[in-house]
C-alpha cells in the first residue's frame, strides 16, 4: 500500500540527504503527501540519508494538524509550543509495521504547501537568508525568472513560523494565481515544493545553481576528520583556515550565530567536547566518529557560510537574541539535539 508514494517521499530524502551543501547533520526535512489526509515526513533525529521506503519518516493526518494549528490562535493563555507539540504527536497515523516517532518540528508548514516539499539548509540559500543584502539578492535572482517565490523575516520555528508561511502562501496564490515554487526563510533556509515530486526535486537543484552562479559560489568542500588519541580532528582545510583568519576560537562560534542548527548541534559542545585552538589552528572532538562527523558538517557550513558572505562583500546578518533564547530553550531543538549522541 502506497508503494509508489513511499518510493517518492525516499527519492526526495536521498535526492538532498547526501548533500553535505544542501543539508549538514540532522537539518533540513522532506514530506510527501499521500492522498487528502496522510503525509509522510521525516522523523525528527533521523538524517534525510536515512529514509528509505519503510524507515526514516513518520505518517501524520495533516489534514488534522492543519485544522488544529489553526484553533491555537483562538485559544487564551496556552504554551502555544507545548500546544503544538501535543498535536503533532496526536496526529500521527502509522502505517503497518512502522516505528512510533516523532515528526519534524516543521510538521505545520509542510501541512499547508505542495505535495512534495523539500526544506533543506543549503549553504547557497543561506548566502541569501544569513546576509543583510538577502531579499534584495532574492529579488535580483529569481525576480525575472520562472519560479515564484516569497522571502520571509526570521521567525522562530515551529507553530508561528508555520502560521506566517500559510498566511504568505495563502496571499502569493491571491495575487499570482498560483503557489509559490520557493520560499526562503531568514537566518534558516530554502524550501521548493510542487505536486510533483520530480518537479520539486529540479526546482531545489536549479535555484541552488542560479544563487552559485550568481555568488560566483567556490566549491563547497568534503568535511574531512582524523582519529587522534582522544577522539578525532578537523583536516578540512576551509575550517582551519578560517581558524586563522578570522581568529576564531570557541568564543566566536559562541557569540557569532547566524542559524538555529549551529545553536543546536555546536553550542553545548563548544569548550567542553569541541576544543578549539585557534594559535594552531585546530579543531579536536572528543567523542564519537558519528558525533564528530556530525558536528564537523554542521561547522562546515557555517564557516563556508560566513566566508562566503565576506568575499562577496555582503553584510552578515547574525540571529536575533531573541531567537536565540527561543532555540535555546525549545524542547523540541534539546531533543533533537539528544539524538545526535544515541
Amino acid at each position: 500500500m502506497f508503494n509508489e508514494s513511499k518510493k517518492a517521499m525516499t527519492a526526495i530524502s536521498q535526492y538532498c540527504g547526501n548533500r553535505v551543501d544542501y543539508v549538514q547533520g540532522g537539518g533540513g526535512n522532506t514530506s510527501y503527501k499521500f492522498n487528502d489526509k496522510l503525509m509522510a515526513i521525516k522523523a525528527s533525529g533521523y538524517t534525510l540519508a536515512d529514509v528509505q521506503p519503510e524507515q526514516g519518516y513518520v505518517t501524520v493526518d495533516y489534514s488534522k494538524i492543519s485544522r488544529k494549528y489553526d484553533e491555537i490562535s483562538k485559544k487564551m493563555d496556552i504554551d502555544v509550543e507545548a500546544e503544538t507539540l501535543l498535536i503533532n504527536l496526536d496526529c500521527v497515523e502509522l502505517l503497518h509495521g512502522m516505528k512510533d516517532l516523532r515528526p519534524s518540528v516543521e510538521v505545520g508548514f509542510h501541512s499547508y504547501l505542495q505535495k512534495a516539499v523539500i526544506h533543506t539548509h543549503s549553504v547557497y540559500s543561506n548566502l541569501l537568508c544569513c546576509s543583510d543584502e538577502g531579499r534584495d539578492n532574492a529579488k535580483s535572482i529569481f525576480e525575472n525568472s520562472k519560479y515564484g517565490y516569497i522571502y520571509i523575516p526570521f521567525i522562530s520555528p515551529g507553530y508561528t513560523l508555520s502560521i506566517r508561511v500559510k498566511d504568505e502562501v495563502i496571499a502569493y496564490k491571491a495575487e499570482n494565481g498560483k503557489m509559490p515554487d520557493l520560499i526562503f526563510m531568514e537566518s534558516h533556509g530554502m524550501i521548493a515544493s510542487n505536486d510533483d515530486y520530480e518537479t520539486a526535486i529540479e526546482i531545489h537543484e536549479t535555484a541552488n545553481q542560479m544563487m552559485i552562479d550568481y555568488f560566483n559560489s567556490v566549491e563547497f568542500p568534503k568535511a574531512i576528520i582524523k582519529k587522534t588519541s582522544k577522539g578525532f580532528s578537523s583536516k578540512t582545510e576551509m575550517i582551519n583556515k578560517f581558524i586563522v583568519d578570522f581568529s576564531a576560537d570557541e568564543n566566536y562560534f559562541d557569540t557569532v550565530n547566524i542559524y538555529p542548527d549551529q545553536i543546536v548541534y555546536l553550542q553545548n559542545n563548544l569548550g567542553k567536547t569541541i576544543l578549539i585552538d585557534k594559535d594552531n589552528a585546530s579543531i579536536e572532538y572528543i567523542m564519537s566518529e558519528k558525533q564528530a562527523q556530525t558536528l564537523e558538517e554542521v561547522l562546515l557550513g557555517v564557516v563556508y557560510i560566513i566566508t562566503e558572505i565576506k568575499r562577496n562583500e555582503l553584510s552578515l546578518k547574525l540571529l536575533c537574541k531573541e531567537g536565540e533564547d527561543f532555540i535555546r530553550n525549545w524542547e523540541s531543538e534539546k531533543y533533537r539535539a539528544s539524538l545526535v549522541n544515541d
